[in-house]
């Protein structure tokens, strides 16, 4: 499997040094790449909350909780 043509720039939104903004077409992987960002976050913080996301929509919202919330389910059984 090759590399997407964005890999480096995959990579960079991965940099917890900065802030980063995501803007890319409709199945471009964005909720993927925010969710490993946010795995990442949350790997390094001190509480939970201090993690913060936005997205624009309710619907985009609850499919970023729900696939946090089975990332880290999965995590926690050894998956």
């Amino acid at each position: 499997m090759t590399a997407p043509r964005d890999s480096a720039a995959r990579n960079r939104a991965l940099d917890l040094s900065s802030s980063f903004c995501i803007r890319a077409p409709a199945g471009s992987g964005k909720t993927g790449l925010l969710i490993c960002r946010m795995l990442a976050a949350l790997a390094v913080v001190d509480h939970p909350e201090q993690v913060l996301a936005i997205t624009f929509t309710r619907k985009a919202a609850a499919e970023i909780r729900e696939r946090l919330a089975l990332a880290l389910a999965s995590a926690a059984s050894g998956a």
